[in-house]
């Protein structure tokens, strides 16, 4: 079946979401779409038939007239931004302007396309809002995202790792240390007597000595060491890359300035004292599990070895 698109033509360009013009070669103005009736509040049938010039006055300057005929004589394309010809349809409506020449059998037509700015203002204004939503949007997902990590990795009185964070880093220094030949060092800390401390002088304050412990011993260890509370009065602190000859000694040296000594906290004086254990890969151990559990068998010598010096008064 032939279908005649001039027929359709009027019908088609109603529904376009610019405003379209057509002029003949005189500057006539031939048709004349819906948006333009809603930018100019000129209705079709007020403008059909009239000079362009006439209905659109800015359209009367020679820089337009002189493109509209370079235009329609050479088929030359134009373009006018709304940045710099503010005004070509008032105040209240900036516009793009842009022609092209049509050749409709032996007729040459202007095609004016007029492009509504403020439209393409408001979604412009309305992305970037949107941008601005999202952004706001992964900044509060990222927060919570922090916030579950923290819940999900770290001990909530101390604030150093708990044991699901142990778990990752150590898997991943272990095998670094398979791989690369180096050592792996493992240190078990206990609060001795904390039970005591909880006794004397209350949970909250017994709670505020485990959180100084634990940034004691963060601030001993070096940057890349993990501190993880183990337990109630227990710690576990993972070392990669550690050298011999003398690193069990070096390693305890470390907090060994703190491990007894007095700390005032809410008033109170409290003697800490902390028994340490140290075991290394591989020579201690091929696993965490057993480098634990040696770390944990030397603490227990130190803790016993404290009480013995304590009882000869050592």
């Amino acid at each position: 079946m032939d279908i005649e698109i001039d027929d359709y033509l009027p019908e088609i360009l109603n529904f376009i979401s610019e405003g379209i013009v057509i002029l003949d070669s005189n500057l006539t103005i031939a048709y004349w779409n819906p948006l333009m009736e809603k930018l100019t509040r000129y209705s079709q049938k007020q403008v059909l038939d009239r000079n362009i010039g006439e209905v659109i006055p800015a359209l009367k300057q020679n820089t337009f007239h002189q493109a509209m005929t370079r235009v329609c004589v050479s088929g030359m394309p134009a373009f006018f931004s709304a940045g710099i010809h503010r005004r070509i349809l008032g105040d209240h409506h900036p516009v793009n302007l842009k022609m092209n020449r049509i050749l409709h059998r032996k007729d040459k037509l202007i095609l004016m396309e007029f492009i509504d700015m403020t439209n393409q203002f408001l979604q412009i204004d309305q992305l970037r809002a949107s941008v601005r939503r999202q952004a706001e949007l992964n900044n509060r997902l990222k927060q919570k995202e922090q916030v579950i990590e923290k819940l999900a990795y770290y001990d909530q009185l101390t604030g150093v790792a708990n044991r699901a964070l142990f778990d990752k880093y150590a898997d991943l220094y272990l095998n670094r240390a398979v791989e690369t030949g180096s050592m792996l060092g493992l240190m078990f800390v206990d609060v001795n007597e904390f039970k005591q401390i909880n006794d004397t002088y209350g949970h909250n304050t017994g709670d505020k000595v485990m959180t100084r412990v634990a940034g004691m011993l963060t601030e001993s260890m070096r940057k890349d060491d993990v501190v993880c509370r183990y337990g109630g009065d227990e710690f576990l602190v993972l070392m990669p890359d550690v050298t011999e000859p003398f690193d069990d000694q070096n390693m305890i040296r470390r907090i060994g300035k703190n491990k007894k000594k007095p700390l005032i906290q809410d008033g109170f004086e409290i003697i800490l004292s902390l028994s340490i254990g140290v075991s290394l890969f591989p020579r201690d151990g091929r696993t965490i599990d057993q480098l634990v559990a040696k770390a944990d068998e030397r603490m227990y010598l130190d803790k016993h070895q404290s009480r013995t010096d304590a009882d000869f008064g050592g």
